[in-house]
């Protein structure tokens, strides 16, 4: 188990980035937890989508070896997203 979860915070570090610039968006946008992480939600549809194609599962495969299915990778981004989202938002609306 504790072997899942580091092969995907290893994986979740390098969508963190691009995860923190959709963040920044949604901030300057619309500054509010609800709307965030309904799109986030729909962000991770699409990922999800993406990773079912069979070229792209073939290049990220390495998370397999651990046994963790897409979708248990999937739910588990977004809730670490989530989490991380929402102490953004939060921390921001303290200064806004």
């Amino acid at each position: 188990m504790l072997q899942q979860f580091r092969a995907i915070l290893i994986y979740y570090k390098a969508l963190a980035m691009w995860s923190f610039f959709a963040t920044i968006i949604l901030t300057v946008i619309v500054p509010q937890i609800i709307p965030a992480l309904l799109t986030k939600l729909f962000l991770m549809f699409i990922y999800y989508w993406i990773i079912n194609d069979i070229n792209m599962r073939k290049r990220i495969g390495f998370y397999k070896m651990v046994g963790v299915s897409n979708l248990k990778l999937v739910a588990q981004l977004y809730i670490i997203d989530g989490i991380l989202t929402c102490s953004f938002l939060v921390a921001i609306k303290c200064y806004i």
